[in-house]
């Protein structure tokens, strides 16, 4: 004669008697669920959004890196409205290296030639990111070029407006694009010298006659 042992977890079809399904152990699906979360790294419980942001956990986003630079011509930019965000200065240019150094007022009259007059504007392109532009001024008793009037007219424009700036060979000067179909610009909260201190760190502020720079144009 057979003996049929009864296991305890089964019941009749129909006739559940209120429990939970089980595994072999005895462990709810439900805690094994939880289990394999906690082992397994693609477990849809471990990656699934809960819809918390960046700004709940407290992330900031900190300003590393400030081009200088006019905007790139295939993008649209909109400049800071704010009248103390541009700065009269001037800038020493390395055409080979392609960089561009602040110098200070107390040391641009000992280089003469060397430095251009420019006013530094803070300017964001659509995609985001925040640059400086030194745009360039006409420097006492020289002639002025289309080139610079119509960038200066340009930046004018994209105080109120996205911009995109395009070289026009044939006209030796600009052509401008205007779009108001992009949202305004979200502008950080961040002072205008502190954006020129992370623009101009690393060595790109001329503040002393014995700069690396102007040691270099002097031969040394």
């Amino acid at each position: 004669m057979r003996l049929f042992l009864k296991n305890p977890n089964f019941a009749p079809a129909g006739k559940s008697g209120g429990s939970k399904p089980t595994s072999e152990n005895g462990d709810t699906m439900t805690e094994k669920k939880k289990e394999a979360s906690e082992v397994d790294p693609f477990a849809l419980d471990n990656l699934t959004v809960d819809g918390t942001t960046m700004e709940d956990l407290g992330i900031e986003r900190p300003l590393l890196v400030v081009p200088v630079t006019k905007p790139n011509p295939q993008d649209f930019f909109q400049v800071h409205p704010d009248p103390t965000y541009r700065l009269a200065a001037r800038v020493l240019e390395l055409k080979a290296e392609r960089e561009t150094y602040l110098v200070t007022k107390a040391v641009w009259p000992l280089i003469p030639g060397e430095t251009k007059p420019v006013t530094l504007l803070v300017y964001q392109s659509r995609h985001g990111g925040i640059s400086v532009w030194p745009l360039k001024q006409t420097e006492e008793g020289l002639r002025d070029n289309t080139w610079n009037i119509s960038a200066r007219k340009a930046s004018e424009l994209a105080v109120d407006r996205w911009v995109r700036m395009q070289a026009n060979m044939h006209n030796a000067s600009y052509d401008v694009a205007t779009s108001n179909k992009i949202p305004p610009a979200n502008w950080p909260d961040i002072p205008l010298k502190e954006i020129l201190r992370i623009a101009f760190g690393d060595g790109k502020l001329i503040d002393r006659v014995d700069h690396p720079v102007i040691r270099q144009l002097m031969g040394e």
